[in-house]
Formats: C-alpha cells, sequence, structure tokens
C-alpha cells in the first residue's frame, strides 16, 4: 500500500510537470485530483477489475499513466499533424491538450459497473464530472464547455474500439491506453494465477518509449525481455493504433529486445 502511495505521488508530479505551460489544464487536473466522485470511482474500478474480474490495475495509477503518455502523444505528434480542435479552428492547442487530458483521466471510470460496455458506462459517469470542471476551466462561456465536453465524451467512448475515432485527440486517449503495457500491468493477475498468453506477453515488457520518429513524426518503441511480448504489442498496441486510422501515417512503432535475454528476434523489429 506505501509503495502505491508513492508511486501515485511520483506520477502524480510527473503529469504536473506536463502541465505547467497550460494552465486549462492544471486547473481541471486538480479538480480531477481532489473531486471525492472521481477518485471513488476509480477506487471502485480498480475493485471490480483487480478484486472481482482477475484483471490489472484500471484505478488512479493507471488514469495517471495513460494521462502522462496521452500528453506526450500529443505534443510529439502536433509536429506532424493538426489537433482535430486546432483543424476545425474551434480551439486552440491548449484546449486539445484539455480534451488529451480529461479523456486519458475519465476513460475507465465506467469499470465500476464491469468490463461488459464499461466505454459507454464511462461517457456516462463523466458527463456531470466534466460539467462541474469545464465550468471552473471556462467559466462563463457554457459554449466552450459543451464544445469541450463532446470532444471528451467522444474520445472515451472510443478508447476501447468499440466506435472509429474521428478526432485526433480521441485516437490519441486510445493509444495512451494501451501504452500502459510495462509488466507492471500484468503483475497482479499474473501473480493470481491467471497465467495465459495476455499476462504472460504482457510480463515481457520492460519498457514503453515515446520519441520523435526518423521515418514518421511519432517513434513508439517497446522494449522485452522475452519474444512473447510481441503478442501484447501486436493485439493490443498496434490494434489500438491502426483504430485509429488518421495517425497511422504519423506513427513508428519498434518492437526492441532487452540485452538481458535471448535474441530470438533481431535488435529490433519494426511492426508498424
Amino acid at each position: 500500500m506505501v509503495k502505491a502511495q508513492k508511486e501515485r505521488r511520483t506520477l502524480k508530479t510527473r503529469v504536473r510537470k506536463q502541465l505547467k505551460d497550460n494552465r486549462l489544464c492544471e486547473i481541471a487536473f486538480d479538480k480531477l485530483e481532489s473531486d471525492i466522485e472521481v477518485q471513488t470511482l476509480l477506487e471502485d474500478s480498480n475493485r471490480m477489475a483487480i478484486d472481482r474480474l482477475g484483471y490489472s490495475d484500471h484505478g488512479h495509477t493507471h488514469s495517471l499513466i495513460v494521462t502522462m503518455n496521452g500528453m506526450k502523444l500529443l505534443r510529439e505528434l502536433s509536429k506532424g499533424i493538426e489537433p482535430t480542435i486546432v483543424h476545425e479552428a474551434t480551439g486552440d492547442i491548449k484546449d486539445s491538450e484539455l480534451v488529451v487530458l480529461l479523456g486519458c483521466y475519465l476513460h475507465d471510470i465506467g469499470m465500476v459497473t464491469g468490463r461488459t460496455n464499461h466505454d459507454w458506462f464511462s461517457v456516462v459517469f463523466a458527463g456531470p464530472i466534466l460539467d462541474r470542471i469545464l465550468a471552473k476551466v471556462y467559466p462563463g462561456d457554457k459554449h466552450k464547455q459543451v464544445h469541450i465536453r463532446g470532444h471528451v465524451a467522444h474520445a472515451i467512448y472510443c478508447h476501447d474500439k468499440v466506435a472509429t475515432p474521428t478526432t485526433v485527440e480521441a485516437g490519441i486517449v486510445g493509444i495512451a491506453d494501451a501504452l500502459d503495457m510495462t509488466k507492471g500491468r500484468a503483475r497482479i493477475p499474473f501473480e493470481a494465477g491467471s497465467v495465459n498468453i495476455h499476462s504472460a506477453s504482457a510480463m515481457a515488457i520492460e519498457k514503453v518509449q515515446i520519441r520523435p520518429g526518423t521515418e514518421k513524426t511519432v517513434r513508439i518503441e517497446v522494449t522485452m525481455n522475452n519474444a512473447s511480448g510481441i503478442f501484447q504489442i501486436q493485439e493490443l498496441l498496434e490494434k489500438k493504433i491502426r483504430h485509429a486510422a488518421a495517425l497511422v501515417p504519423h506513427i513508428e512503432l519498434y518492437a526492441v529486445m532487452s540485452p538481458k535475454e535471448n535474441k530470438i528476434i533481431e535488435e529490433s523489429l519494426k511492426v508498424l
């Protein structure tokens, strides 16, 4: 418990550093972190995921990791593709970052009802939460509040491949969710006895890095200690990227073998 609390504090600090140039995101993040309903939903989502269903973390730590990855991904991708809000001239990059922040943070709160249709329930539960947070972010601008709420709802609804993302921001939220795939994410179901290709593959993933690409805008590099990690990369991450069709031309995806293990594949394998 103490270790988990320290991890969350560290993650929270890292997320806060990413938001320091965007006052809209700073306000929203502080509200999310202090909102009793949000934090209780995350707590109960984790209880459903881990204690009842034997899945990996879907609570506060997962929300922070996905938020951090989403912000990194948006800032790198925006060097090669305009966020939808900017392209449609309905806002600027700071508004786009806010959509990604809120979508990433709230995408799994519907897990309190179970895995089935959790994306839809996340949209339902997020509605009143977004209303009160956006009222603080855009005081007196109801039009902007409703506009941003719609963007966030779309991003949440599309995060698990049920619906096709039609905005850059929504595509980023789904990919950021899949990027939380290191072995710590699989450890709970793995140690509980759920040993299958999903958990074994996830245990092989050492780290995920987002960096400027060489052939495309962004390079996502997944380091694994065993070739079984390919399953995790192809079945989860690659499918999320391909689902966000507009982003495919801007993302390189590489699997990299850790030098610690036998090299069943070469030093790197281009997946996408």
